[in-house]
């Protein structure tokens, strides 16, 4: 497994580790900035640590899906024909999600909820009262990664849904200080906001599926290759269930996760742990 990074002199370094049955093991961390660009510069630092571990000990490797490193994986496969090469599972679901939130009416959504989730944990009034009306239920959780923190946020402000506007229309808040001011009024709008709530349910309907599979995969407690084929599917077949009424809904974040899915992940070594596992 290849774990790039830039460290705080813009210097590009990988970490090569190896999982095996024993765990994972840290091998060593190389300074990669005179070849991070160029796809056979980068087979050579590959080319090295396969034929340092052995190459009949090597199945599978993993790296960020970025243009060099899938050229970098074509030269891998040409010169060792036994071992297969596949992108991070987490970047690719990332990646999905990153493009779903470029969607307009999912931007719009998204920012909605920013909007009411900052004003609320900009004051403690506001947020001490938030936090009696959903029993003391926090709308800011931790997410697997930061392209899902946007859709965990939208699942977690919808399961506030009526808590929130119980809040704003209760005497607490309507005798209060605060309810008076200018913002707190465009406050109160975006939470009674009929369109906001109807377009969050959709997106948090559509997304909770991928965010399901991005766990799975981002799990260390248990291997996840034998899981993929069957989670993903099984994802997408739960998206266009929910929505067989409503299909143009789900069309634009169909296209989104068949684009990536076929150019990025749809590998045989992934089909083959899928055949062979016991589960299915």
């Amino acid at each position: 497994m290849a774990d790039g990074w830039t460290d705080r002199c813009r210097c590009t370094l990988i970490n090569f580790l190896i999982y095996c049955p024993k765990g994972t093991i840290f091998l060593k961390f190389v300074d990669a900035s005179h070849a991070s660009n160029i796809a056979d510069l980068l087979f050579k630092l590959f080319k090295d640590v396969v034929n340092f571990v052995g190459p009949e000990n090597v199945v599978h490797i993993v790296t960020d899906n970025a243009t060099n490193y899938v050229a970098t994986g074509r030269l891998l496969e040409a010169e060792f024909p036994k071992l297969y090469w596949s992108p991070c599972v987490a970047h690719c679901i990332n990646l999905m999600l990153q493009d779903i939130g470029k969607l307009d009416k999912v931007s719009d959504t998204v920012s909605h909820a920013s909007k009411i989730t900052k004003y609320i944990y900009n004051h403690c009034h506001l947020l001490y009262l938030m936090r009696k009306f959903t029993g003391g239920r926090e709308i800011l959780r931790p997410a697997p990664t930061r392209f899902a923190t946007n859709f965990i946020v939208l699942q977690n402000i919808l399961a506030q849904k009526d808590a929130l506007r119980a809040m704003v229309t209760s005497k607490e808040w309507t005798i209060s200080i605060y309810s008076k001011e200018v913002k707190a009024k465009t406050f109160v709008d975006q939470v009674l906001d009929f369109k906001f709530w109807n377009q969050c349910t959709d997106i948090v309907k559509l997304t909770e599926p991928l965010i399901r599979v991005l766990r799975i995969v981002d799990s260390e407690d248990k291997v996840a290759m034998d899981f993929l084929y069957q989670a993903f599917y099984k994802a997408r077949e739960e998206m266009v269930k929910k929505f067989q009424r409503r299909k143009k809904i789900v069309e634009p974040y169909l296209k989104i996760l068949d684009t990536r899915w076929d150019s990025q992940l749809k590998k045989n070594i992934h089909a083959a742990g899928y055949w062979l596992s016991p589960t299915f």
